[in-house]
């Protein structure tokens, strides 16, 4: 016997359904969680940068990233603007701002590039867990060597 839609069906019920299983879904079908926070060197906030987020295999996840804006605080997103990341197991890593290369005519010595005075840091914890609901994350940072 076929499928025989009846007046008055729960069609609307199928579509809330079908909505409800897409919300909250990313990239490769994981479902995502709010990720908000503010990242510290030495007890002061960072003023630059990118925070990144990289899921553990098991979650065929897409990665999360976000801007440390002037105040430290980033929010992450995965493939919508602040959609946060995949629920379970991620690596943190940190990226300092970009190098400014000082304008040079090309006369006499080059100067000095600036760096970062993030430059060197690494988050002290390598790696949190995203959960269900809205995730709040502190990442200090401490001098370190870079990871993989």
């Amino acid at each position: 016997m076929g499928y025989r839609h009846k007046a008055g069906s729960s069609a609307s019920g199928f579509v809330l359904t079908l909505t409800l299983l897409l919300a909250g879904c990313g990239s490769g079908g994981a479902n995502t969680a709010p990720v908000k926070g503010k990242v510290t060197a030495n007890g002061q906030p960072v003023t630059g940068g990118e925070i990144t987020l990289t899921p553990s295999q098991d979650l065929n996840a897409t990665i999360a990233g976000g801007t440390v804006a002037s105040d430290g605080t980033f929010v992450l997103t995965t493939e919508t603007e602040g959609d946060g990341a995949a629920i379970g197991m991620h690596t943190v890593s940190y990226s300092p701002p970009a190098l400014e290369q000082p304008e040079w005519d090309g006369y006499g010595a080059a100067p000095a590039t600036k760096v970062s005075p993030f430059e060197g840091l690494v988050p002290k914890q390598p790696e949190v867990e995203i959960k269900p609901g809205a995730n709040d994350l502190t990442i200090e940072l401490v001098k370190g060597r870079p990871q993989p």
